[in-house]
């Protein structure tokens, strides 16, 4: 297994994890636009890229692997760092921590944008929280200062939902 195999592999990944980012990037927009249908296709759309990355990752961990059985090394995992220290020829170690940087760069950007895609769900449920309590609310419920003897008819409030159910 030579290092231009591997090399290869890992410009499919850098692509792919490209695309992804890009899927992220856009669901932003339809997140804060509240486009479920737009946003249930790019979410399938990420399904299938993210298949795609665990089988490229799985045949460049294999692809690691045999070249560290070829070069005599042995207990070595699949960790890209590792690789780089085990090559010898200056212009592949230099592709390879090229490569390297490049992924780690959007593979940063992408659980940046993914962390801020959670945040605005969360804000958005939240929201959608909030208004289903107001909703269900007892509208003739004070809001000022009840006596405490009063409030036991206020334990029996009449709703238009009943969390119970």
């Amino acid at each position: 297994m030579s290092i231009s195999n591997i090399t290869k592999i890992l410009e499919q990944q850098l692509n792919l994890y490209g695309r992804l980012l890009e899927c992220e990037e856009s669901k932003t927009d339809l997140i804060m636009k509240n486009e479920i249908v737009q946003l249930n296709v790019i979410t399938q759309k990420e399904k299938l890229l993210t298949a795609q990355a665990d089988e490229l990752e799985t045949t460049r961990l294999l692809s690691t692997a045999r070249y560290f059985k070829e070069i005599g090394f042995r207990m070595r995992s699949g960790v890209l760092s590792d690789l780089i220290k085990s090559v010898n020829n200056p212009e592949e170690k230099q592709q390879l921590t090229r490569l390297y940087d490049e992924l780690t760069d959007v593979l940063k950007r992408l659980k940046q944008v993914n962390e801020s895609n959670q945040q605005l769900i969360q804000q958005s449920l939240d929201f959608i929280n909030f208004s289903i309590g107001l909703m269900i609310e007892d509208p003739n419920e004070d809001v000022v200062y009840q006596h405490p003897m009063n409030q036991m008819a206020a334990n029996k409030r009449n709703t238009w939902f009943d969390s119970k159910a």
